[in-house]
């Protein structure tokens, strides 16, 4: 089962509904930039559901996408460390 907006606002503490089509293409993105990312096809790989890994990932990918929405900031910039890379790490396909 692909993952879905409430999922994302429940992971946010999102209780309003105003960026619902936000959340959706960081949700769309997140889990397409993890499928390219890995070589693999969820849909086909994981018919019964992703791997709790991954769907973490990719909740940490959308939400780091929806915080941190613009490219240039006014306050001090501090580098964002980026742990859902190192949670699909194990699921990467290289041949």
């Amino acid at each position: 089962m692909a993952l879905q907006v409430s999922d994302l606002k429940s992971h946010l503490k999102i209780d309003f509904n105003d960026d619902d089509l936000e959340l959706d293409r960081m949700l769309s993105a997140a889990t397409t930039h993890a499928e390219r990312y890995l070589r693999r096809d969820f849909a086909t790989e994981y018919p019964g559901g992703l791997p709790n890994p991954i769907e973490v990932a990719i909740m940490q990918h959308a939400a780091s996408m929806y915080r941190f929405r613009e490219t240039a900031s006014t306050s001090s910039v501090t580098e964002v460390h980026m742990g859902w890379r190192e949670l699909l790490s194990t699921y990467r396909v290289f041949s």
